[in-house]
């Protein structure tokens, strides 16, 4: 089986499925987790298959309390951690099975920067 890139768009997921791929997830029902696969994809969420993730130098991390007993992915890039963790979903043909990961969203930022008060010179030396 060929190395298969990341899926983040519908275009590439209809090729894969017409090369003979199937996605199998939590619902073991490949019409239901078909349709909820394509909704993420819709969202913006990116597929990565575990032997793509291999080959592009990424590090695995077993299950564990810290990983919330998920298998995660991760390199550095550009001094930044880029993680992502095992997703319920994986890629399937010919009875060889893929697990794909999703990448770890950090968190919106709730910082607002404000520009600080100035006061006139004079009125600082005055005291």
């Amino acid at each position: 089986m060929n190395i298969i890139e990341p899926i983040n768009n519908l275009e590439y997921l209809e090729k894969l499925l017409n090369n003979g791929y199937e996605i199998k997830g939590p619902r073991n029902n490949v019409s239901k987790d078909l349709r909820s696969f394509r909704i993420f994809l819709k969202k913006g969420k990116e597929f990565t298959p575990e032997n793509w993730l291999s080959a592009n130098d990424y590090q695995a991390v077993p299950p564990s309390s810290f990983t919330n007993n998920k298998k995660l992915m991760y390199k550095t890039i550009n001094d930044f951690p880029d993680e992502r963790f095992q997703s319920n979903y994986s890629i399937t043909k010919n009875d060889i099975t893929i697990p794909l990961y999703l990448k770890v969203e950090l968190p919106k930022s709730k910082i607002v920067f404000q520009p600080l008060e100035t006061k006139p010179y004079d009125s600082l030396s005055k005291n």
